[in-house]
């Protein structure tokens, strides 16, 4: 009998079968301590599902016949999964040996932590910023465009960076970026898995405001340190691109219904905080006038 997975890789792809082929292989050389199972979500139909099958038969190759998006990618793969984790790797990512080892002992002695976010870098070393504050609609018009360039700009992003806090040890953040994640199978069966009315963007954080209002933590755990070769496709250069940069056009449709869904809702770790303040204020003893004599 085949052991039960401890963690449950999912990559959604789309025409990048280079970045597979280079993400497959570090897979490989990561020689893993615990068992794992491997999907691969190919909405891109260019050869990749055939290559993949062909050269890394240990991968579960889903090919929906069309681009899905990522959410619903993610959802095929999460409906299939049988791991006590699951681990959503980008295909611009480097897996190091050790390194998940290293995420899974944190998450392992965290059982409160629903999601956590490794340190992911550069090629050159220097940290990408992945852990964020809840955004507001202020928060795509700055980093998406030229605005954030000015003070003002800055300042709304900064805040939404967590820039005003030290990154060296593990710390709650209200978002964490997609790119790599590590998500309890159990808050997945508590919370839902991604809204599908997001194609791309805004998923992760409307998954990562959900866990926090089912009681969960968040956290940045740069416990392990992955490599992401990251580039921004739907930043605005001109203002043509509002009109030739598919990818920006996604981004801005997914902000505008993410704050829309929210568009009443306090921000969920702000809530939580506030309520277990109450509770300790009700439980907490009471002074009495000989007490404080």
């Amino acid at each position: 009998m085949a052991e039960t997975p401890k963690v449950s890789f999912i990559t959604v792809c789309y025409r990048t079968p280079n970045l597979i082929r280079v993400l497959l292989k570090g897979i490989e050389r990561a020689n893993f301590s615990f068992p794992f199972e491997y999907f691969l979500v190919d909405n891109g139909q260019d050869g990749t599902a055939a290559m993949v099958r062909e050269r890394f038969p240990w991968v579960t190759v889903l090919a929906p016949g069309a681009n899905v998006g990522f959410a619903r990618g993610n959802n095929l793969a999460f409906r299939r999964a049988a791991g006590t984790y699951c681990m959503l790797v980008n295909p611009d990512l480097t897996v190091f040996p050790g390194q998940m080892e290293a995420l899974l002992a944190f998450a392992d002695t965290h059982p409160d932590i629903g999601m956590a976010g490794p340190r992911i870098e550069n090629p050159n070393g220097t940290r990408q910023e992945t852990c964020t504050r809840f955004p507001t609609p202020l928060t795509p018009v700055c980093s998406r465009t030229v605005l954030g360039k000015l003070p003002w700009g800055r300042s709304v992003i900064d805040r939404y960076l967590m820039r005003d806090i030290p990154h060296d040890e593990p710390h709650d953040a209200d978002g964490l970026y997609g790119s790599a994640i590590l998500i309890r199978r159990s808050v997945l069966e508590d919370v839902g898995y991604f809204d599908e009315g997001f194609f791309m963007y805004y998923e992760d954080v409307d998954l990562c405001r959900r866990v926090w209002e089912r009681g969960w933590r968040v956290t940045y755990a740069p416990v392990a340190r992955f490599v992401h070769y990251h580039q921004r496709e739907s930043l605005v250069r001109t203002p043509l691109d509002l009109f030739t940069n598919r990818l920006l056009r996604i981004h801005i449709a997914s902000g505008v219904r993410y704050f829309w869904k929210y568009r009443n809702t306090p921000f969920p770790a702000r809530r939580i905080v506030s309520e277990r303040s109450v509770e300790s204020a009700q439980t907490a003893p009471t002074e009495t006038p000989s007490s404080l004599s």
